[in-house]
């Protein structure tokens, strides 16, 4: 009983990741995403992209990291990917991520926090996989609002590119066939400085 009781503690825990609000905008900028959604549609990514990614990949382990990445921001906060850098983040999401996956058995926190220290290591196959699909998806949700994060925190071509390096390393075509394009375009429009 004590096994299923902190299951449940957990899975209550992490209904709170619904509350978490992003800087993104969903349905053509109507509202802002928050982390269940930028999740969910990673995941969907995922299993649209996974032709595009240099190397053999286990997408059940990479969708597990994309699940669970975020869950750390219920306790740290969200970090815009254009915003200012907070030197912190590093060691509160670690702080964050030992005391989510504590609420779970003790199996389970070791598995759920290496994964999520495998996905922010960003060194395997499944990682780089998982970070692609968030960066992707952060890409597109400035398609699908006409820009908003990069006109928000005044991103310059120089950043938005450091941001979409992880894509152009490992899913070259993507980058240099949809995105790149889409990078000057919105250079050229000014929304990207």
């Amino acid at each position: 009983m004590e096994r299923i009781q902190k299951q449940m503690e957990f899975l209550f825990e992490i209904d709170k990741i619904k509350d978490v609000f992003r800087q993104s905008l969903v349905v053509e900028g109507k509202r802002e995403e928050n982390d269940a959604e930028h999740s969910w549609h990673m995941a969907l990514v995922a299993l649209t992209i996974k032709e595009y990614f240099k190397g053999e990949v286990d997408l059940e382990k990479s969708l597990k990291m994309i699940l669970i990445h975020d869950l750390v921001e219920i306790y740290a906060g969200d970090t815009p990917a254009f915003g200012a850098v907070r030197p912190d983040k590093a060691d509160e999401e670690l702080k964050a991520a030992v005391k989510i996956f504590s609420l779970l058995p003790e199996d389970q926190k070791e598995y759920f926090l290496n994964l999520w220290i495998e996905f922010e290591e960003c060194e395997s196959n499944e990682a780089k996989f998982a970070n692609v699909c968030d960066r992707y998806q952060g890409f597109m949700q400035n398609l699908t609002s006409d820009g908003h994060t990069w006109k928000k925190f005044n991103a310059p071509l120089e950043m938005v590119l450091k941001r979409a390096e992880v894509i152009k390393k490992y899913t070259p075509d993507l980058y240099e066939k949809y995105m790149l394009p889409q990078f000057l375009s919105y250079k050229e429009r000014g929304i990207i400085k």
